[in-house]
């Protein structure tokens, strides 16, 4: 192409200067969430029955431990799993709906959505097993502390896997391998009253303590990771 036919048609489709640009984007004024807005924004995003059937979980529980009477506990640490289950099943939505992409357009960033809707629901269920705890430590006659490590011991544990599977499964696998992982931990539980494992007794305490404190650090390196993986894919 020639200079003189490459002048002109610079100057045929050349944009017109601007009229009046800086007037006009006073008008708008880009809407600044705080943190607050945002945190219930995302809470209006959790689905519905999520937290109807923790409720629901959480009052089936009480009702066994209130009617059994007895100092087993091994029923209520056996459907916690499926607590954690929700939350794990409620944060990775968007990679089972294959819209994870979608939201990495989002003018918030897909890793502070992650965590806020962790967060949410960790709360959420840390509230409903601080009402439980003591509860069933009451009715059970099993100590606070000993009741807490039972109930934290599987909902960390289903957390940690569910997590990790559902970094490498999307769609329906994730959901599938992510309830495998929490129908296994219920079976753990279960097995025990089947068997006569006799898990829970006192004298296996140290056990669970180092057991819940694994499942912590292995829950904490999960989201971490999950973490560095949504940053990766924001900057990508």
């Amino acid at each position: 192409m020639n200079k003189r036919l490459k002048y002109e048609l610079q100057t045929i489709y050349n944009a017109p200067p601007t009229v009046r640009k800086t007037a006009f984007l006073k008008k708008y004024h880009r809407r600044e969430l705080s943190r607050k807005d945002f945190i219930l924004c995302q809470i209006g995003y959790i689905r519905w029955w999520v937290w109807g059937v923790s409720v629901l979980l959480f009052g089936i529980i009480l009702w066994f431990s209130a009617r059994q009477q007895t100092q087993d506990i091994w029923l209520s640490a056996s459907l916690i799993p499926l607590l954690a289950l929700l939350a794990v099943v409620e944060n990775g939505k968007s990679r089972q709906h294959r819209m994870d992409e979608l939201e990495l357009a989002c003018r918030i960033s897909l890793r502070s959505v992650a965590l806020a809707r962790i967060s949410i629901l960790g709360v959420f269920h840390l509230l409903l097993l601080g009402v439980m705890i003591p509860a069933l430590a009451a009715w059970g006659g099993v100590g606070f502390f000993q009741t807490g490590v039972y109930l934290l011991t599987p909902y960390l544990l289903t957390s940690a896997i569910g997590m990790e599977l559902s970094r490498h499964f999307r769609g329906n696998d994730g959901l599938l391998a992510c309830s495998a992982a929490s129908v296994i931990v219920c079976t753990l539980g279960l097995s025990d009253h089947r068997f006569g494992l006799g898990l829970y007794r006192a004298d296996f305490l140290h056990i669970w303590s180092a057991a819940l404190l694994l499942a912590f650090l292995v829950c904490a390196y999960e989201l971490a990771k999950m973490m560095k993986e949504v940053e990766g894919l924001q900057w990508s």
